[in-house]
């Protein structure tokens, strides 16, 4: 007999649930400390037959990014959204990257606004339950297909729109330690610009369930609270006091943690976390992407996804919390 509920995700650390689409350095304009998208095809249909739309379109077919000084009336007149940054010192951030890295991922997108999919969130219970139950063993012979039953009872509709306030753009880096054992980092690749849910948005929605979800969410909590332990002792081996007090508030919580999304590297979306990982090395070892990073002596994986809080690194992307209630 199913049972009608209510779940809720509430988000703990900027969260990025993609729709696989990025905001071209000529789609938005950075105006008054946020993110101008513009309507192009409202602007189209504006300048059709007079002389500006030659220019324009001139501008657009040559310009890495759009000249606020030629068109950023644009950005008051026709913006569609406007997305906060999270700090405006980013302003500068911006001017100063290369046009490749000011392509802004965005987030998940219906036809009512912007939207949680049941999926992200059924996808990543999986995974953290599947890390939880499967022994080394079955990873090793495959045998943990018999683990798609997990979760089958559960069934989640799409979240609602969160309105459009609760979305900034943040700035992103990816951390590595200098050599091993020490506790300075190396910013590796360029950095990126990203839009996120922010901390405190709540995303619910309707669904149900055929049996209790207290054991099987118990056991997702103890393998999400593994992945974040990871984080946390990355945080403290290199003295990022933000990120510290960031992540010690997010283990605070109660409730079901959960990693989610955009951002959270090898160990969010592995079944392979926490004393498992050092189980399951041998296996490992036989995956060619993986053989190089093993055999180093840096602790594996060796690098972290940070976005910064006020012009520092403060916070990892993709925690949140899952609840739910019964309704009948």
């Amino acid at each position: 007999m199913s049972i009608p509920i209510r779940w809720r995700l509430t988000v703990l650390t900027p969260t990025l649930i993609g729709d696989g689409k990025r905001l071209a350095p000529i789609d938005y304009m950075v105006w008054k400390d946020q993110i101008n998208v513009l309507d192009q095809s409202l602007i189209f249909r504006r300048l059709a037959g007079t002389p500006r739309m030659d220019g324009y379109l001139a501008e657009l077919s040559r310009a890495k990014r759009l000249e606020f000084k030629s068109w950023g009336g644009y950005a008051q007149s026709y913006a569609v959204r406007r997305i906060p940054l999270e700090d405006p010192d980013l302003v500068a951030q911006w001017e100063a990257a290369r046009e490749e890295d000011i392509f802004i991922p965005t987030f998940h997108a219906g036809p009512q606004g912007k939207i949680l999919p049941a999926t992200a969130i059924k996808g990543a219970l999986k995974t953290a339950l599947l890390g939880a139950r499967v022994s080394v063993d079955q990873m090793a012979s495959a045998r943990h297909q018999a683990a798609d039953k997990l979760l089958r009872g559960l069934r989640l509709g799409d979240g609602s729109p969160a309105p459009d306030e609760h979305y900034k753009v943040y700035y992103s880096r990816i951390a590595a330690p200098v050599k091993v054992g020490g506790a300075d980092l190396r910013w590796k690749a360029a950095p990126t610009f990203v839009e996120c849910a922010a901390p405190g948005t709540v995303f619910s929605g309707r669904g149900s369930l055929e049996e209790d979800l207290t054991n099987d969410l118990a056991a997702v909590n103890s393998h999400s609270r593994h992945t974040l332990e990871r984080q946390r002792q990355f945080a403290t081996t290199h003295r990022i006091g933000k990120l510290t007090q960031t992540l010690n508030a997010v283990a605070a919580n109660d409730g079901c943690l959960l990693s989610i999304g955009w951002g959270g590297g090898f160990v969010s979306k592995s079944i392979a976390t926490g004393p498992r990982l050092v189980a399951a090395r041998t296996l490992l070892e036989t995956v060619p992407g993986y053989r190089q990073a093993l055999a180093t002596a840096f602790a594996f994986p060796k690098s972290q996804r940070i976005l910064n809080l006020s012009g520092e690194p403060g916070t990892v992307p993709g925690w949140v919390r899952f609840d739910y209630d019964r309704l009948g």
